[in-house]
């Protein structure tokens, strides 16, 4: 896995910790690697024992291999080995230099790699190890040298330390961890969040998609169902006006007369209907004679009389004649209560008279 976007080192790891491990250990290890390679140029000046440069040489190779088990993945075993090496190589110096009495505090130092390298309870683990480390190259001293107050100062003040090291080394790398683990619980959250956001987006896209077909369709019908009345509306105009022009016939009996039977009630707009069906066929029979046969209308109020005379006066002007045929003594009586001009209002008893005209 890559740390980051800029970093050339990658781990082969399966968690945030090993991650952070295994980058660790490549860059403490190609570390002490260079820096053993750095001091054997200085020791094969000083003229060093060949052992303490074998010594050297060996730790370079080592700490190369644990970059390179670090880098390939293997984390816990390149761990292990850079340690390892750590203690062999400062024990060997302390066992090759034992006129150096600051030696054993280079022991100190695979105590500060294992709290940077490893999980926390297992410092606890590499300080015995440094500890016993420091007492058998202290027991391979002549027994003079052990009697040296600087050695035994150096065993106690360097054992003293590991202690004192392990412990705040322990109390770094469990902090770490704790804020790793948080971190990593904030980002399995987060992740988690992320899917059932994804899951309730792609959930809401179903139903929005759902619902927009469903209200295509219902569009789709009120569209069919307008159409449909629109046509229900038009076929029933053309059966009222059907009806209509039924109601009333206008009857051609010879040329330029045209007879209208009136029968039922009539209202105003049926009396509006009267005058317009007139006035269109006196136009298209250029007519001279229209005759209103009003005997089987029902009831003549004077409201229905005055409907009557303004058929009268239309077609006048229109330049036809008007004649009432079958007028009744109450259908008289309601046009003179109107107070109308009748001067020019031919009237006939029956049709049959017409023939007399």
């Amino acid at each position: 896995m890559r740390l980051n976007d800029s970093s050339t080192i990658v781990a082969q790891s399966d968690s945030l910790e090993n991650q952070r491990r295994a980058h660790n250990t490549i860059i403490i290890a190609s570390g002490m690697s260079l820096l053993c390679a750095i001091f054997l140029p200085a020791a094969w000046s000083e003229h060093a024992a060949l052992e303490a440069l074998a010594l050297l040489a060996g730790a370079v190779v080592l700490f190369l291999s644990g970059a390179v088990l670090a880098r390939a993945g293997h984390v816990r075993l390149a761990t292990l080995i850079v340690i390892g090496v750590s203690i062999v190589t400062s024990l060997g110096l302390i066992v090759l230099n034992p006129t150096t009495p600051s030696l054993p505090f280079f022991l100190i130092l695979a105590i500060l790699l294992a709290s940077v390298l490893l999980p926390p309870a297992q410092i606890w683990a590499v300080l015995p190890i440094c500890l016993v480390s420091n007492f058998l190259a202290h027991a391979t001293f002549s027994p003079e040298r052990r009697a040296d107050p600087i050695w035994f100062e150096t065993l106690s003040n360097s054992s003293l330390l590991m202690i004192g090291v392990a412990l705040i080394g322990y109390l770094g790398a469990r902090s770490i961890r704790v804020a790793m683990h948080e971190t990593q619980t904030a980002r399995a959250e987060a992740e988690a969040a992320i899917h059932n956001l994804a899951a309730s987006n792609a959930l809401l896209e179903t139903r929005v998609e759902e619902r927009t077909s469903a209200l295509h369709q219902i569009a789709d019908e009120y569209r069919a169902a307008a159409a449909e009345l629109k046509t229900s509306l038009q076929a029933q105009q053309a059966l009222d006006q059907l009806v209509a022009e039924m109601s009333i016939p206008v009857i051609p009996i010879r040329a330029g007369t045209l007879v209208v039977p009136l029968v039922g009630n009539i209202d105003s707009q049926r009396a509006d209907q009267i005058l317009s069906t007139i006035l269109s066929h006196v136009e298209r029979a250029h007519a001279h004679t229209v005759v209103l046969d009003v005997t089987g209308i029902a009831m003549i109020d004077t409201h229905v009389a005055a409907g009557l005379l303004r058929v009268v006066q239309a077609t006048r002007l229109m330049g036809a004649q008007t004649i009432l045929a079958g007028i009744r003594p109450e259908v008289a009586q309601s046009l003179v209560g109107l107070g109308a001009d009748l001067s020019d209002l031919h009237t006939v008893a029956t049709l049959q008279e017409l023939d007399q005209l």
